[in-house]
């Protein structure tokens, strides 16, 4: 009211007094307000096409949550409504008093001012809103332990329980995949950016999305709200990072495989260092899946890196005794390094590689009494022997044959002799294999020349500790061999052993 007054007593006196004036400005005043309301209307619309394509649809949900847009649709309709209400009542208003007459005059112009003032707040802010960082924000406010458990179905739900083996949803973790409410989902939408950029080439705002997705995962890790929900959670997440490293190892996006198995292995390690067992097993899971992929593709360097992160997880798993997480990386381990081998020709680095790091988990598995990941370590060595010898990788084969040997030999004296016979079998299969396949004549004679020193030199510890069983198994692939022998006529260079 004091500025209402201000305005009466030093205000023009034919602001007050000249009814056709005052009829004339608010009309132009009412028009222009109208025709800027309907731009801004019209091109709010495009802007919102513009950035849900270029983005996501979801960003109309932004634009519809912006306090900024209903302020100025709030504030032109009541400056239109109220300055068609003074231009209507005008003669009555002037007839009531010079007062009330400027009074009301003042007020829609006031009106007026502030509507288009509004429009300032409002194109900072849909300029703010067209930035692909200020749009994955919004999203990542959603992203809520809550959210994410009511965008979760039943069947997800269940894979995700605690488990103490490995049971058929991480076997076939690539296989088997939750179930998902697209539309409660609160990662979905920056998962869709991160789509969306990728496929344009844009790695900046791919980057953020990812980032964005990393700092939360450790956010919720480093404050522990995970509780009971710690699997289902994980899953979840990781099966959409997952499939952001599937769509770049398919279309041959090194940068970008690499970009989110890393921030996988990121979550993975703090988990690990939160003594979260199965969040970090399902992070190797994740990795797996994408460095399969990758080498199908024939993507080496991505197959090395994936392994590397799978060891470092397994390493830290094992020195932990962390049983189920050392299991998981075995499997993953072997499962990454029978791909390589069907794809000999790109992956023989690889299947080296693997079998090393491998290798090296045995051995921690076995030092720590990690009874079901000594299973697993062997049995992905083993199997990865069979395939690089049936994919005619010789001098794999051997050094799969040697590491064999020293691991079915520390399973013995580690009290695992159960291990240690499932080595056996394991060595006669591999020579079995090898002069089964196409392997030449004398690749071989060298993987079963190796195999057969390898069980002799199991047999002779076994002695040593007088491990029946260990005795038998050993003598039974020895037999095995020495009739393969006689058949196949490859004896040149191994009975002399």
């Amino acid at each position: 009211m004091i500025s209402i007054a201000i305005l009466y007593v030093f205000s023009p006196a034919f602001t007050y007094k000249s009814v056709e004036s005052t009829r004339f400005i608010l009309t132009a005043l009412i028009e222009s307000e109208a025709t800027v309301i309907a731009i801004v209307i019209t091109l709010t619309l495009v802007v919102l096409q513009l950035t849900a394509s270029s983005y996501s649809t979801r960003v109309i949900d932004i634009f519809e949550e912006s306090p900024a847009i209903w302020m100025v649709v709030g504030a032109y309709i009541i400056a239109i409504g109220y300055g068609l209400t003074v231009l209507n009542s005008i003669d009555v208003i002037y007839a009531s008093g010079p007062l009330n007459f400027a009074i009301g005059e003042w007020i829609a112009y006031f009106l007026g001012i502030f509507a288009f003032g509004a429009l300032i707040p409002y194109l900072l802010s849909s300029l703010e809103i067209m930035k692909s960082s200020t749009v994955i924000d919004r999203f990542a406010e959603r992203i809520t332990k809550e959210n994410i458990l009511s965008g979760v179905q039943e069947y997800e739900k269940v894979l995700g329980k605690d488990v103490s083996s490995i049971g058929y949803s991480f076997l076939y973790s690539d296989i088997i995949r939750p179930v998902i409410d697209i539309d409660g989902d609160p990662i979905q939408p920056v998962i869709d950016i991160m789509h969306s950029s990728m496929m344009k080439y844009d790695y900046g705002t791919m980057r953020y999305g990812l980032k964005v997705l990393e700092n939360y995962m450790i956010d919720m890790l480093e404050e522990d709200r995970f509780k009971k929900e710690e699997g289902i959670i994980a899953k979840h997440v990781f099966t959409h990072l997952e499939r952001v490293g599937k769509l770049a190892a398919g279309r041959e996006d090194e940068d970008s495989a690499v970009d989110v198995i890393t921030s996988i292995f990121m979550i993975g390690n703090v988990a690990m260092e939160q003594e979260l067992e199965r969040v970090a097993s399902e992070a190797v899971n994740s990795i797996k899946t994408i460095g399969r992929l990758a080498i199908k593709r024939e993507m080496e360097d991505i197959g090395v890196i994936a392994t590397d992160l799978i060891g470092e997880i397994g390493r830290n798993a094992a020195q932990n005794r962390f049983d189920f997480a050392t299991s998981i990386t075995a499997n993953s381990l072997g499962i990454i390094g029978n791909e390589a081998a069907k794809h000999a020709g790109q992956g023989l680095e690889e299947t080296i590689w693997m079998t090393g790091t491998l290798y090296e988990i045995g051995r921690l598995a076995i030092k720590q009494r990690l009874e079901q990941s000594v299973f697993h370590s062997l049995n992905s060595m083993g199997d990865m022997g069979k395939y690089t010898a049936r994919n005619d990788l010789p001098k794999t084969t051997i050094r799969i044959v040697k590491y064999l040997r020293n691991l079915g030999i520390d399973a013995l004296e580690g009290g695992f002799n159960k291990n240690t016979n499932d080595v056996a079998e394991y060595l006669w299969e591999i020579g079995r294999i090898a002069v089964w396949s196409q392997l030449n004549l004398m690749a071989a004679r060298s993987i079963l020349k190796q195999s057969k020193e390898s069980l002799e030199d199991i047999k002779g510890r076994a002695k040593e500790m007088k491990a029946k069983e260990t005795i038998l198994a050993t003598e039974s692939a020895l037999e095995k061999i020495e009739k393969l022998i006689k058949e196949k006529s490859v004896e040149d260079g191994i009975r002399s052993t």
